[in-house]
């Protein structure tokens, strides 16, 4: 053992590392490696130092130190440099202040020093390991930069904000959160867990969690603040509601805020408030309306009744000149009739009391008994009342009778009040697509360009208000209405002085529709014949309002020859043809205009002759809540869009296999 050599240490080995070895290391340093004696004369300098600074070996050797660093601070750094030989202490320079450098060109940088002391023969010298760190301070700077905008943000986030690590701990808040959920808890906020902050602020009395326990509220925290969908609000003692609303982050942490909505609670009560008594002044006005045109009524029936009585007296006939007069008392009495009966219909119709049965309905059947009945109009002004027979080859409307002879009524007696002596009003009719337009062509004034816009408003008479023409404005927007009602439309042209137009559009019913054959019921497993020519005929009602699925549902129903396409644009309209018409299947948009698929379900199933329908749900809303929604509507079936053909088909064949026979339609 003790001839046995000592094995060497670092120091050992380093002593003995070869001198071309140790040179080569100083060259290759990434730093700017320099050696300058007491009076700050350069003797030793690296490849780096050339590269960093601009001189060449020979230009820096033997030079003074202060070359190398910007003349606004030679004298100080003499003064560094005298007390580092004097006091001599390894030390970096540079991290919490800025020094510079100065290039051979004059530009200047911002570097790094660390110095160490060297003891040689030659006396004390001093080395510098010298690092440029111009681009490390400027994206220093950067991130302060956006640190510091990402604070003010924060900051100035009108509710509370706070941000939340993986853990759970609080990261970083403004001072509204702070404010709101900190000021009861014990010692610094941050890297505290939200579930302490609302405990602390339960325990001081801050929420009024209502009919709800503590410990319950803070359960039902939690469980939002686990999984965050939507918003949390909670009520203040003072009065105030807060929307506290979490997001989960890439990283697992979560971003909480804190929105207090007081106000927007507050108006949303009032304008509920306000909807309420809109809604009952508007239906107060309905019943009003309503009860005086019945009240009207009775005593204007007797004195027509009364009225036709005397004209009509043989036994004491009057003479010439009071029968004159009491025509006057007919006419004016049968025109107040007339009013009560449109303030009536009005009345009922927004009050949604207006029955519709919706049939089968022959254009030219129509337009002949509206002609039949506003010829002697027509004759006393002298108007030529005229019915081509374009509408021979139409086919047959889905409309109430009644309702859609009311509406030309009221189109026609208009052209007749407000044409021209002499002049014509004209029904023609035509095909657009599969509907059926039936226009009122007059060649009177026309409409001012300023009163057409509300011309389907209430009481609104194109400036005729005060003419001689009677009438109360309500006409057209009674034809209104009851279009929509029957799945129609309205509308006009007019120009002043070359007459108008006026029109109603209608669905064209199915020709195929005119017979059904009543079928057998179908045994499990059988598929029915629904592309096969001959057999029974299925209906089925489609609820939709946009017109590029109602395109598609039409084109896919065309495959199936024993099925019958009947189309709806709202549910309400939809409800009143599945009430007369009972399809074999409803296929039901979820997200309706008005009234919405599921509602539209429920009072479906509040009727006998519709609660037994099946009814399929088609909606673009396509997660697993909206399905369950659907189904627990009372929807047979629910399928999203974009539709698959397949199960579409698969659905329509699987129900009307499952449907009973149908009765005769």
């Amino acid at each position: 053992m003790g001839d046995s050599p000592e094995r060497e240490g670092p120091a050992t080995f380093n002593e003995h590392l070869p001198e071309d070895v140790l040179g080569r290391l100083i060259e290759s340093a990434p730093d700017a490696m320099l050696v300058a004696d007491a009076s700050g004369r350069l003797l030793f300098v690296n490849a780096q130092t050339e590269r960093l600074f601009g001189y060449s070996r020979e230009e820096l050797l033997g030079r003074s130190l202060e070359m190398l660093i910007p003349e606004r601070f030679h004298a100080s750094h003499v003064h560094q440099r005298t007390s580092f030989i004097e006091q001599p202490q390894a030390r970096p320079m540079g991290s919490d202040l800025e020094l510079f450098g100065r290039r051979k060109d004059g530009s200047e940088f911002v570097v790094e020093v660390s110095l160490s002391p060297l003891e040689t023969e030659r006396g004390r010298l001093a080395s510098a390991a010298i690092r440029d760190v111009t681009e490390r301070k400027r994206i220093e700077r950067a991130v302060r930069r956006a640190n510091e905008l990402l604070v003010n943000a924060v900051e100035s986030f009108q509710g509370g904000f706070a941000l939340y690590d993986a853990e759970d701990r609080l990261v970083m808040c403004n001072s509204t959160y702070r404010a709101l959920l900190g000021q009861h808890t014990t010692g610094e906020i941050v890297g505290q867990q939200p579930a302490r902050l609302i405990r602390a602020s339960l325990d001081a009395g801050l929420f009024d969690t209502r009919d709800e326990s503590d410990e319950a509220f803070l359960n039902r925290w939690s469980a939002y603040h686990e999984n965050p969908s939507g918003a949390f609000e909670a009520c203040l003692r003072d009065g105030r509601t807060l929307r506290l609303i979490d997001q989960s982050t890439a990283d697992g942490g979560r971003v909480a805020t804190i929105l207090d909505i007081s106000s927007d609670v507050r108006r949303e009560n009032e304008l509920r408030s306000a909807r309420g008594q809109a809604e009952a002044a508007s239906s107060a006005k309905s019943e009003f309306l309503a009860s005086m045109s019945h009240e009207l009524r009775t005593p204007l029936n007797a004195i027509l009744g009364f009225a036709q009585l005397l004209q009509r007296d043989k036994k004491t006939p009057l003479s010439e000149r009071q029968l004159e007069r009491l025509e006057h008392v007919i006419k004016g009495g049968e025109h107040l009739l007339h009013l009560i009966d449109e303030v009536l219909d009005l009345s009922r119709i927004e009050a949604g009391h207006v029955p519709i049965s919706l049939e089968r309905v022959s254009v030219p059947e129509v337009l002949e008994e509206v002609k039949t009945t506003l010829d002697p109009m027509a004759a006393r002004a002298q108007i030529a009342l005229i019915v081509p027979d374009d509408a021979a080859d139409l086919p047959e409307v889905f409309a109430d009778r009644t309702r859609f002879a009311q509406i030309l009524m009221n189109y026609g007696s208009n052209a007749i009040k407000y044409g021209t002596r002499g002049g014509r009003a004209v029904f023609r009719s035509s095909r657009q697509s599969e509907q059926v337009r039936i226009t009122v062509e007059d060649d009177g004034a026309g409409i001012a360009l300023d009163k057409q816009g509300s011309l389907f408003q209430p009481f609104q008479r194109a400036g005729q208000e005060t003419g001689p023409i009677e009438g109360t404005g309500i006409g057209l927007t009674i034809s209104k209405r009851l279009a929509e009602l029957m799945g129609g439309s309205v509308g006009f042209s007019s120009e002043p002085g070359a007459g108008s137009k006026f029109w109603i559009q209608l669905p064209a019913a199915r020709s195929e529709l005119a017979a059904a054959v009543p079928r057998k019921p179908l045994g499990r497993g059988e598929t029915p014949a629904l592309s096969g020519p001959g057999g029974e005929q299925h209906v089925v009602l489609y609820v939709e309002d946009n017109p590029s699925n109602i395109a598609f549902m039409e084109d896919f129903m065309g495959d199936f020859e024993r099925v019958h396409l009947i189309t709806a644009p709202t549910a309400e309209i939809g409800i009143e043809i599945a009430r007369a018409r009972q399809p074999d299947l409803i296929i039901m948009d979820i997200n309706l205009p008005g009234m919405s698929g599921l509602e539209a379900v429920q009072r479906l199933r509040e009727w006998q002759e519709t609660k037994d329908i099946p009814i399929v749900g088609l909606s673009a809303a396509a997660m697993i809540r909206d399905a369950k929604r659907v189904r627990e509507a009372g929807f047979l079936k629910y399928l999203t869009k974009p539709v698959n053909v397949d199960e579409l088909a698969e659905t329509l064949n699987e129900v009307l296999t499952a449907a009973p026979a149908p009765e005769p339609r």
